[in-house]
């Protein structure tokens, strides 16, 4: 779901030279949704994940292995029906749920890191 399919060409109208309030757009819209799935490792996208994260978990947030996916992504042979098997397989522990807090995590997509406790 895109803000786009959220609104009317008339909502949007008034934003469209105003990027920044594009932007906040689509934040809400990603902030709120039921599931998010991560394509992508932008700021935009960890801060999603951060903000998700930080309000308890209480949505689906799921990061793709982009490294198991990338062998099912470079076959141009792979038919449509094993492409969906491998990633039900690669993805089956991602529940969306909360994850373990990893180091090499920054801090807008990992808010709640450990060693913020004992600040």
């Amino acid at each position: 779901v895109t803000k786009e399919d959220l609104t009317s060409k008339g909502e949007l109208e008034g934003l469209k030279k105003h990027v920044t309030s594009l932007a906040a757009l689509d934040f809400l819209v990603c902030l709120k949704a039921d599931v998010f799935v991560m394509t992508h490792g932008g700021n935009f996208a960890k801060l999603i994940m951060g903000a998700r994260r930080y309000m308890g978990h209480r949505l689906k947030s799921i990061k793709p292995d982009k490294n198991i996916m990338a062998k099912s992504l470079g076959d141009p042979f792979l038919g449509w029906a094993n492409f969906v098997e491998d990633v039900l397989i690669a993805h089956e522990t991602k529940t969306g749920l909360p994850e373990p807090s990893f180091p090499q995590y920054d801090l807008y997509e990992n808010p709640l890191t450990p060693c913020m406790c004992r600040t």
